[in-house]
């Protein structure tokens, strides 16, 4: 069922839980406190300890990842309204009120190159603790999807209890600084990108995935992408495509 999405405020707190990094779960409380950066997540996972093989495996997982940091979890605020009939592409207030939000918990702001042409795309991946965990959140992402009429599009690892979820609109109206307001009938200014309706998913997939963690006891500690994936303006967007 969709929900309200109230935040859990917790991500820097010591847990008796566990973090999954790609297909190996850490025990939360092995983690340091605050946002560790790579390196010293790294030498943190490679002390010795009664647990050794465990943390040598997670720093393989670690080494793919240098510039991750763990990030304090950003409240969401009231979703965008649903957009009537051809909705337009994201303003720069729309990426500081709705997106920024998104970017502490592993969502990225990226254009994509399908055909040659530069698709702005919402993305993250979303890694699960057991494989029936993994299934109900795409079960409930598929009655989301139905009732909104709206798809994102999805690549299941099951070996990784992941799944990476990319959304964008296929036709919308494209927002420049000069026409901020085109008319829905102008073809000219048509363009698939991301707007509110992405905003939307990505909100209800965060409620999703928060109300799953609490059900089973996990703790959300996600790691953020890189500063490519995280524009501030339609401008560095714009500039990415």
């Amino acid at each position: 069922m969709l929900l309200a999405f109230r935040i859990s405020s917790c991500a820097t707190r010591r847990f008796p839980t566990r973090l999954q990094t790609g297909s190996v779960i850490l025990s939360a409380s092995a983690l340091p406190l605050g946002n560790p950066s790579g390196n010293q997540l790294r030498a943190r996972l490679s002390s010795k300890g009664p647990k050794s093989a465990a943390k040598n495996e997670v720093k393989k997982e670690v080494d793919t990842l240098p510039n991750t940091q763990f990030s304090s979890i950003r409240p969401l605020p009231t979703p965008p309204p649903p957009p009537k009939g051809t909705p337009p592409t994201i303003s720069t207030h729309d990426i500081e009120e709705y997106v920024q939000p998104l970017y502490s918990r592993g969502w990225g702001l990226s254009p994509i190159l399908p055909n040659g042409n530069g698709i702005a795309v919402l993305r993250k991946r979303f890694d699960f603790w057991s494989a029936e965990a993994l299934e109900e959140f795409l079960a409930d992402l598929n009655k989301y999807e139905k009732k909104k009429q709206h798809h994102a599009k999805t690549n299941v690892i099951k070996s990784q209890h992941a799944v990476l979820v990319n959304t964008w609109t296929h036709v919308a109206r494209r927002r420049s600084l000069a026409d901020a307001d085109v008319k829905d009938e102008d073809e000219d200014h048509k363009t698939p990108g991301v707007t509110a309706r992405d905003i939307r998913l990505a909100y209800a997939l965060e409620g999703l995935f928060e109300s799953a963690l609490a059900a089973d006891g996990e703790e959300y500690i996600p790691h953020v992408r890189p500063e490519a994936d995280r524009p501030r303006t339609v401008e560095e967007l714009e500039g990415y495509s």
